[in-house]
């Protein structure tokens, strides 16, 4: 029996599009490439049927609709527990697993967390609870084992994925695994991604990005995870790709700058590499297709609100001049503009409809705004994002709407500061802050990293920006790092 479904998706408990043995199944054939010491031949995976796990909930007296926050790193048994604790009705939330012990606690509370699993599941430092473990990995209980003792919940089948940037660190939004998995398939379709890829995981699972359009695409397709990563480097990234004979990876563009900054070359039997998470220059976007003629190269764009994945192109199969694009939507996904002031050339911002957006977002305070300001309609989402559309429908992204800010009265585009110091020699990535002062007075700070001496890199970039930036466009600090100290975004 093949265990790739591409028909409608079949009804597992609580209306989960998926059976617990396709998950046993995903995890036996998958991999741990960072696991240390010896594999067990005969169970190499070392974790018990995923139904096990999820019964382990109910006998913990843990209600389904229960949030759960997962403080797990990349592997199996992160997965593992993932899928159980949607099999058991409740609620995964996924962080990263060096998220401090102070905002843990926060998250939990701020979403009304039943438990917190991981390392980091420290009654002392995470509030009090009953301290427990569930196959292998330590669980704090933070309410008595009695469903009258924790709070109302969310509906069973769906899922918070924690969302960024201009949301803020305690915001998440709430999807149905169903609507995931769905876009997931999607994701599969537009990258050609088939029953037997070996697909490398080194971005982090509890961002959307990996944990639908690769894990959830694995589901759904068949294929094999190979589980790395973070932290990052080249020669460890090259070398996973080598040992494990992966066909299919994907990056983020500060990740693949860091590829195109040294002469090493991608693996022949890499099929395809997927990027996104960022916008990627067109320049990058030749040197890697001119470095690698055999590698079918996908460019993404997408957003947590909307399940994530929505546009994707075929840049090997492509002319230059959409090199600059993000592609088409995906199938099930159209995009229009919506007229924004002061923007002008046809560009205007980003809305998307699509049957994967987020239910509702959730987790924000009285004084982060509206709560569902980025859904305009049911299943229609203002992304917050300046793109033009050509004539073929191509999405070409312009920048943030909140990249416009007001500094000494003059409207400065971060954007385009952004775009300036990425274009410095030995820039991987560059981030703006954007903070306010006393009287109400507007700044923002550069973060920056490069390949190189980060004392000489910041001397040449603020002379460089000295002698390009108007006074009002210069940012108040400038902080400059090395590349080991880079961390993955989504």
């Amino acid at each position: 029996m093949s265990l790739c479904h591409r028909g409608p998706d079949p009804a597992g408990p609580h209306g989960l599009p998926f059976h617990p043995e396709l998950v046993d199944a995903l995890l036996a054939r998958s991999t741990d490439a960072d696991r240390p010491g010896p594999v067990d031949p005969v169970d190499p995976v070392g974790l018990p049927p995923v139904v096990e796990t999820a019964a382990g909930w109910g006998a913990l007296g843990v209600p389904p609709g229960s949030p759960i926050v997962l403080a797990m790193p990349n592997g199996l048994r992160m997965l593992h527990h993932y899928f159980a604790a949607l099999l058991a009705g409740l609620v995964p939330m996924p962080v990263s697993a060096a998220t401090p012990a102070l905002r843990v606690r926060t998250l939990a509370a701020r979403f009304g967390a039943a438990a917190v699993m991981g390392q980091r599941a420290d009654p002392g430092r995470l509030g009090g609870g009953h301290l427990t473990s569930l196959a292998g990995v330590p669980a704090l209980l933070r309410r008595p084992p009695d469903p009258a003792g924790y709070p109302a919940g969310y509906p069973p089948g769906t899922t918070l994925l924690l969302t960024s940037g201009t949301s803020g660190p305690f915001s998440a939004c709430l999807h149905p695994v169903a609507s995931l998995v769905r876009n997931a398939r999607r994701h599969a379709e537009s990258v050609g991604l088939r029953a037997g890829d070996s697909i490398l995981v080194s971005l982090p699972l509890h961002y959307s990005f990996a944990l639908v359009a690769q894990a959830m695409a694995a589901l759904v397709t068949g294929g094999r995870l190979i589980l790395s990563g973070p932290p990052f480097t080249p020669a460890g990234y090259l070398a996973r790709l080598t040992e494990h004979r992966v066909t299919s990876s994907s990056l983020t563009p500060p990740l693949t700058r860091l590829l195109l900054a040294g002469t090493d070359r991608l693996p022949r039997g890499l099929r395809m590499l997927t990027v996104g998470g960022d916008a990627s220059r067109p320049a990058e976007v030749a040197a890697l297709l001119a470095r690698h003629r055999w590698l079918e190269l996908y460019l993404t764009y997408g957003l947590t609100e909307a399940g994530p994945r929505v546009s994707t192109l075929a840049a090997h199969a492509e002319p230059a001049r959409r090199h600059a694009s993000v592609g088409a939507p995906l199938r099930g996904v159209s995009a229009a503009l919506r007229a924004t002031p002061g923007t002008g050339d046809g560009a205007g911002e980003l809305l998307v409809r699509t049957d994967t957006a987020m239910l509702r977002r959730v987790g924000m305070s009285a004084g982060d705004g509206p709560a569902d300001r980025n859904l305009v309609a049911p299943g229609v989402l203002a992304t917050g994002d300046l793109f033009r559309i050509d004539e073929d429908g191509y999405l070409f992204f312009q920048s943030r709407i909140s990249d416009f800010v007001v500094l000494g009265g003059e409207k400065v585009c971060l954007a385009a500061v952004r775009r300036f110091v990425q274009d410095q020699p030995g820039v991987v990535s560059c981030a703006t802050r954007v903070g306010a002062g006393d009287g109400g007075t507007t700044h923002y700070d550069l973060d920056v990293t490069v390949t190189g001496d980060p004392g000489a890199a910041g001397r040449q970039l603020h002379a460089a920006m000295g002698g390009f930036l108007l006074a009002a466009e210069r940012p108040r600090s400038v902080r400059v790092e090395h590349v080991d100290a880079l961390t993955t975004h989504k």
